[in-house]
């Protein structure tokens, strides 16, 4: 018997360019998981909504792995924020596309709050247990960016109600588990922890000496990386007004250092960019100025996923000063090149950074505690060689694809087991529904 599952996803094409159209961990966590499925022996379907005219309707991975992308409203681009009245249709064109093709599904695992809906209905329809991996969260979200926040208004509304619908649900970390418990009343017993994964193929250290040669960077050079997209809640403004605090510092001299930040398009397609983000972008090089850091903070655009590892090895420390990070992929990639973070002590970078250990954790939207941070590590290579040999202990040991897609599996063959049982033992009340 074939162990076909079908992920739900309505915004995040794993087979999209990083750095675009809302591409980013989402995207990496439904490829790289459904890789490490198929893998383990499960057949997987990646259904995303079509979004772009140019891609195949189908599009095969692995020899267990494909995407299928299925009509939701229009063939363009919409804002995850705008897709949640599409989901009857991307419902409807999922069972039209299960039909036509003859295929039985186990389970559905949904991604975001948009396609967790689009889970439990398409499931109860079938008969099959769901599970939803929440990358955010609505309240932790709008708590930490208030106005700032795009979310819809009744995204919470929508979340509260597939929560109680939904057979189980995914934690990326210990602290998003506890808000799904605390804030939103989930029964602790329906959720497990489940983290994400590096893909240590792509991600491993290079000499930095190497690193900098190929990218053209100066040896002596103190280099601050910032990667990821370009919006208000990364907390790229921090970074920015840490910076001018650190060029203020005993013993740094403003020549020798710069900070890079790499996110969005590539510069050749700024033209293309969403507003909202060329707006963002903006903002920040005006904060800059502000500043007076405009010649040491380089806006660089994004770059391609060949040349990630070089610029976290070639860098000093990355710095993630997000003001709400679910979970945060870009510190895990960073230590698994090597590189020491400096991180808010927000969200799952709890879970994946070790305070002192791996990076340190400051309180976010502190410029000055970031800037002390990075002092000491520019200035203490010993404390950053400790870190670079934790950081790869730490990735290699707790938080690879193989290791993260074991955990999924026995997790599944668990939902399924209990989901056929009380199916089999469910006894008729006079409704014709279990007790």
């Amino acid at each position: 018997m074939t162990k076909r599952i079908a992920f739900f996803t309505d915004n995040a094409d794993p087979l999209s360019p990083l750095g675009g159209h809302e591409a980013g961990g989402e995207n990496v966590y439904i490829l790289e998981m459904s890789r490490a499925l198929g893998r383990l022996g499960w057949t997987v379907d990646v259904f995303v909504r079509w979004s772009f005219r140019k891609t195949s309707q189908i599009a095969k991975v692995s020899e267990t792995v494909r995407v299928i992308r299925i009509p939701a409203g229009p063939i363009k681009f919409i804002p995850k924020e705008e897709l949640f009245p599409l989901m009857p249709k991307y419902i409807e064109s999922f069972l039209a596309f299960k039909e036509k093709n003859n295929l039985d599904y186990l389970l559905i695992h949904g991604n975001y709050y948009n396609s967790a809906y689009a889970a439990v209905e398409a499931a109860a329809k079938l008969g099959i247990p769901t599970v939803n991996t929440f990358h955010t969260l609505g309240v932790v979200k709008q708590k930490a960016l208030g106005s700032f926040d795009p979310s819809p208004a009744d995204r919470i509304e929508h979340e509260k109600e597939v929560l109680n619908r939904l057979d189980r649900i995914i934690a990326t970390s210990p602290q998003m588990k506890d808000d799904l418990v605390n804030l939103y009343a989930v029964p602790a017993k329906k959720i497990a922890t489940i983290g994400e994964g590096v893909n240590l193929k792509r991600f491993y250290p290079i000499p930095t000496l190497i690193a900098r040669r190929v990218l053209r960077w100066p040896q002596n050079q103190h280099i601050i990386l910032y990667i990821g997209r370009i919006e208000r809640r990364k907390g790229i403004d921090t970074l920015v007004s840490a910076i001018a605090q650190l060029l203020k510092k005993p013993g740094i001299e403003r020549k020798n250092v710069w900070c890079i930040v790499s996110g969005g398009e590539p510069k050749s397609r700024w033209k293309k960019e969403l507003p909202v983000v060329k707006a963002e972008r903006e903002r920040l090089s005006k904060l800059a100025e502000k500043e007076g850091v405009a010649d040491v903070v380089r806006f660089i655009g994004g770059v391609s996923p060949e040349e990630l590892p070089y610029y976290y090895s070639g860098a000093d420390v990355t710095c993630v000063p997000s003001y709400y990070e679910p979970f945060g992929l870009v510190p895990l990639e960073s230590m698994a090149c090597g590189t020491p973070v400096v991180a808010s002590k927000v969200g799952g970078l709890q879970y994946t950074i070790r305070d002192g250990k791996t990076g340190y954790l400051v309180p976010a939207h502190d410029a000055t505690a970031f800037a002390d941070k990075l002092l000491f590590l520019l200035q203490h290579p010993q404390a950053k060689k400790m870190m670079r040999e934790n950081g790869l202990e730490r990735v290699a040991h707790s938080f690879t694809w193989e290791a993260v897609g074991e955990k999924m599996s026995a997790f599944y063959n668990d939902l399924l087991i209990d989901f056929l049982y009380k199916k089999a033992f469910k006894k008729p009340n006079g409704n014709g529904e279990g007790k």
